[in-house]
């Protein structure tokens, strides 16, 4: 079955985050759940200052990856795309949860496990996209290089 890459887009993507993320705020209550301390400041600006670089890092080598499936006419497997998949998924999903160590709400948390999920739906969405477009060469970098996190290797 042949997927419409033009619907794997970004833009529809966060509209069903920030559409999640508002009814968690209507849905559930304001309450804290943990107290915040230095540590969770430190995660986060570790956190912030890895989005930033991974973003730059992939903004650099791919500048069409932001757009959708449909826009990438190159399959770029150098610079941060040789260790990880999707970088700006992996980016923003980390920024997502550090934002909830600083905000520890119980809506923030439902809104960052929404945005993991449909993050992580959405990767596969496009890999099957991508894999249509590029074929046996998208299937040999996907067995190479993993999706959201770096593989170490002996």
């Amino acid at each position: 079955m042949k997927l419409n890459q033009k619907l794997v887009s970004p833009i529809l993507m966060w509209v069903i985050i920030f559409a999640g993320a508002a009814l968690s705020f209507l849905i559930f209550p304001k309450e804290k759940m943990f107290s915040v301390g230095s540590v969770s400041y430190i995660a986060f600006g570790m956190a912030l200052a890895n989005w930033i670089y991974l973003l730059s890092l992939a903004g650099s080598v791919h500048r069409k990856a932001a757009r959708s499936a449909a826009a990438i006419d190159k399959l770029v497997t150098e610079g941060i795309y040789a260790y990880i998949r999707h970088p700006i998924y992996t980016a923003d999903i980390i920024l997502a949860w550090a934002i909830f160590l600083i905000a520890p709400i119980v809506p923030i948390l439902a809104s960052v496990i929404w945005l993991t999920v449909v993050m992580l739906f959405w990767a596969n969405l496009e890999e099957r996209a991508l894999e249509e477009k590029f074929m046996d060469d998208y299937r040999a970098y996907r067995k190479q290089t993993s999706m959201l996190l770096p593989r170490f290797k002996k």
